[in-house]
């Protein structure tokens, strides 16, 4: 028997032998019902032995491991590197109580011991079993009482960047290069506090964004709000004199405007447009502008980048959107952006089914002549006789292109909301030194989250005393305290306990759990008020809970738990080969992360079912995605400005039907996901299976065995062999077959599927002779459900869909919690998924339940 791991354990002396531990039955007890007689047996038998003393060699247990494991887990032979008769037998130290819990489990699920081996009675187990567990929770409390009086999790990089904005009202950008390191990921995790270390070059960088943040809230000069137009005939023709008298001489009234064509940057924005005083002041800017498309019969939709450009090609994508409307009916957009200036911004038309670079810069360097004119694709007498030709006789257009007509650029703005968080922050000229330690306090409480007493003030007002003994202003003296408020560890940290050991959080520590859970940020005014009054504790919690998962800052969590419990940032790591999949894009790219994002704010929103996320008959999806996925485009209707169409560039996703034949539905047949389980040469159906493991049922299958051949590459002189083929003889090695039998199933699933979501019959195999063969997407389950594809596959998930609720609780509170969670939050997860059926499974309600739990109120 093989004991598996689950991501419940945290210690780091367990890791290599959990993941050496076998993979064989992990999924099983998935799949697979607990008789209920083994149940009621163990249950008695729990409430018989609950007070039981450290195991010993007379025990029941003892004598089930001698009888029935130690044969394969002991010293005579020792499978998965793990020897049970070396397992810690001291349960109140949990070094091994995640291990004996697996055993526990497995146990219960009938999946040890293996068929082939003597099989134990009701009566063994139960004994077994229940003594077991009694240990385990017996060993609870002095467990919990070894755990550090105080625990720190440092603020990830996306939660400061929140607790700025809500704190200051300033918008940051910590991920831009040079600006704070980037976080260590667990799993896809990037809060859990374990992995968040703290090094000499984050202090460092903390110093700088602070400074940064500063000086954008309390500028030593106001800053103005500019707005500025331009025409196509001021950004692609210098002024137009010279192509308005062409105009003239041929009698045409339409206005110019800019063709935009693929391999062909355009002025987007120039600093120098806002002068001297604003080319420097970085912030939120909005921006509209007039534009239409031009789409050759049966070719891409044309899609617009704006972004700095990276090179004579290409820029990086800052906004990205599909320019539907015609050039008889152009629609104005709206889209606002943070940035960094000065900076350049261009115009770039992206594409993957026309002319290679070659031929793009020779129609670039061709239509780069002055003298040649665009008004409409009508007007062919205006175009340059020396150019490529760029439409037919028709005047249809030959390349995915744009027309711009104009754009106009205002900012930095501010809004009132953001002004308001700095309002009183700032004391007066002729402050005396207590009104100074008051707003200090007052601030610090804030930026804090909790009560902060005088004491521990003392070191910033030291130093604000000192600037002003150096000569500083008032002001200038007080922003170097503020700084220290800024980088103490009380603000880049969440600190839970103090010198005296507890097991419940103060009102001010679930205060910022819940609001970092839900936000990803910092308590509002209304939250620490809750606090201070201590109603969080004292039965006011579900009010404020309520309150917080209707507010709009809920979109935080919307956007920044499934990219982290799906591990999204997996997407692109492996860019597929461009001559594999021409039809692959940067922009398609960010649709497929998108399309996973809207459909869990879709299902959050309506508050549907989880079952959702394994199948569902819609999706949400962008032209580009419909495009790619082969559906119908969404409507495109949008309101109306100035008599004409306005939309903001926001991706266009719309809720889209899906049937059958569209193969698609639920999150395991999306682009995203099956692209980041593939390596952008193939499909891995053993990375699907792993991450399926770990997403769908939070189980982390160990690592393959040392020294294990690739799978290589197809030999020109064999028959064309699918990836499976391969695998099949693979997995035949005695040391893969065990974890193979029960992770290959779970990709193989998906192998209609390649290795960026394109369905298809025949898997494509370079070389090798024959035809390609066809794909095989049928498996059969641990516990021997086989199903014939994906389909039949999600069907039995939704079949097993409380084990999949389990999981996703994990998940959750992980998320929320920040940290891994152990044995002893067993018995508290199980309540929430109690509570959590009761509701439905419906996802907000899932998400309360989590946030109303007693666990979210333990440290």
């Amino acid at each position: 028997m093989s004991v598996n791991v689950r991501r419940f354990s945290a210690t780091a002396r367990s890791a290599g032998r959990l993941a050496a531990t076998g993979f064989q039955t992990q999924l099983a007890g998935w799949f697979s019902a607990v008789p209920a007689l083994r149940l009621a047996l163990i249950g008695l038998i729990m409430l018989c032995a609950f007070g039981a003393q450290p195991g010993s060699a007379a025990e029941p247990f003892e004598a089930f491991l001698t009888k029935h494991c130690l044969r394969c887990h002991g010293p005579q032979k020792v499978e998965r590197d793990l020897r049970i008769d070396q397992l810690s037998r001291d349960f109140q130290s949990g070094g091994d109580s995640h291990l004996w819990a697996e055993i526990v489990e497995r146990i219960n699920a009938g999946e040890m011991p293996p068929e082939d081996e003597p099989q134990p009675t009701e009566d063994e187990i139960a004994a077994a079993v229940g003594q077991l567990d009694a240990h385990i929770r017996a060993g609870r409390a002095a467990r919990m009482a070894a755990r550090p009086p105080v625990a720190h999790y440092r603020l990830s990089r996306r939660e400061y960047q929140n607790t700025v904005y809500d704190l200051l009202g300033v918008r940051y950008d910590p991920a831009r290069p040079g600006e704070l390191n980037a976080d260590t990921l667990w799993h896809g995790f990037e809060r859990i506090g374990s992995q968040l270390s703290l090094s000499p070059s984050h202090v460092e960088r903390y110093y700088r964004a602070a400074e940064k943040v500063l000086a954008r809230a309390f500028p030593s000069t106001p800053v103005e709000t500019v707005k500025v137009r331009k025409s196509a005939a001021d950004i692609r023709y210098g002024g137009g004199k010279l192509q308005q008298a062409w105009l003239d001489r041929f009698g045409i009234r339409r206005p110019l405007r800019a063709l935009i064509f693929p391999g062909r940057m355009q002025q987007a924005l120039r600093p120098h447009w806002f002068g001297a005083a604003g080319q420097n002041a970085s912030g939120l800017y909005r921006a509209r502008m007039q534009v239409s498309g031009i789409r050759p019969t049966g070719g891409q939709i044309p899609h617009l980048r704006i972004g700095k450009q990276l090179t004579e090609e290409a820029n990086e994508g800052l906004i990205e959107l599909d320019v539907l409307a015609s050039e008889d009916e152009p629609e104005i957009i709206e889209f606002e952006v943070f940035l960094e200036m000065p900076t350049s911004l261009d115009f770039n038309v992206i594409a993957t089914d026309i002319i290679d670079r070659q031929k793009g810069g020779h129609y670039r360097n061709a239509l780069a002549s002055p003298l040649y004119v665009f008004t409409h694709t009508s007007e062919t007498r205006l175009l340059n006789p020396t150019a490529p030709k760029m439409f037919d006789a028709q005047g249809n257009g030959l390349f995915s292109s744009v027309l711009l007509d104009w754009i106009e650029w205002e900012g930095p703005i501010v809004s009132e909301a953001e002004l308001a968080t700095r309002e009183g922050l700032l004391p007066p000229e002729d402050a005396t030194p207590a009104v100074i330690a008051d707003y200090l306090r007052r601030f610090a409480e804030r930026a804090w989250r909790r009560p902060v007493a005088p004491p521990e003030l003392s070191y910033y007002l030291r130093a604000y005393e000192e600037e002003r003994a150096a000569g500083e202003n008032v002001f200038a003296a007080y922003q170097v305290a503020l700084l220290g408020v800024l980088t103490s560890r009380h603000f880049t940290y969440l600190v839970e306990g103090d010198t005296e050991l507890r097991e419940r959080l103060t009102d001010w520590e679930l205060a910022s759990r819940l609001s970092y859970f839900l936000w990803s940020s910092m308590p509002d005014q209304q939250l620490a008020a809750a606090a201070r009054e201590g109603r969080l504790t004292g039965g006011g919690l579900a009010t404020e809970v309520d309150r917080m998962l209707s507010d709009d800052k809920i979109i935080r969590f919307i956007e920044d738990f499934p990219r982290q419990w799906l591990q999204l940032h997996r997407l692109g790591m492996f860019p597929p080969d461009a001559r594999l999949y021409p039809e692959y894009d940067a922009w398609l790219e960010t649709s497929m992360h998108e399309e996973v994002v809207q459909y869990f704010g879709e299902v959050f929103r309506e508050n549907l079912p989880i079952d959702a996320f394994l199948s569902s008959d819609w999706t949400m999806a962008n032209p580009r995605l419909c495009e790619f996925y082969g559906l119908p485009l969404p409507g495109t209707e949008t309101a109306a400005a100035d008599g004409q169409q306005l939309r903001s560039a926001a991706g266009g996703f719309q809720r889209v039907a899906l049937r059958p034949g569209d193969h698609r539905g639920g999150l395991l047949t999306m682009g995203a996901i099956l692209g980041l389980t593939s390596d952008g040469t193939r499909h891995r159906p053993v990375h699907r299976g792993v991450w399926i493991s770990e997403a769908i049922f939070c189980r982390t299958p160990p690592p393959p065995p040392a020294n294990v051949d690739p799978i290589e590459p197809n030999p020109p002189d064999s028959p064309r062999a699918t990836i499976r083929q391969k695998l099949a003889a693979h997995a035949a090695n005695a040391n893969c077959a065990a974890c193979h039998r029960s992770i290959d199933p779970l990709g193989f699933a998906f192998d209609q599927f390649d290795a960026i979501g394109q369905w298809r019959t025949h898997e494509r195999v370079e070389k090798g002779t024959g035809d390609d063969p066809p794909v095989n997407p049928s498996g059969i389950l641990p516990d021997g459900r086989k199903f014939a594809d994906a389909a039949e596959f999600k069907q039995l998930l939704l079949d097993d869909r409380d084990r999949f609720l389990e999981a996703f609780v994990e998940h959750l509170c992980t998320y929320g919690l920040r940290r891994v969670l152990t044995v002893d939050d067993r018995d508290a997860i199980r309540a929430i998924v109690s509570e959590a059926k009761q509701q439905k499974y419906q996802l907000k309600d899932i998400v309360r339940a989590v946030a109303l739990s007693d666990l979210m109120q333990r440290r």
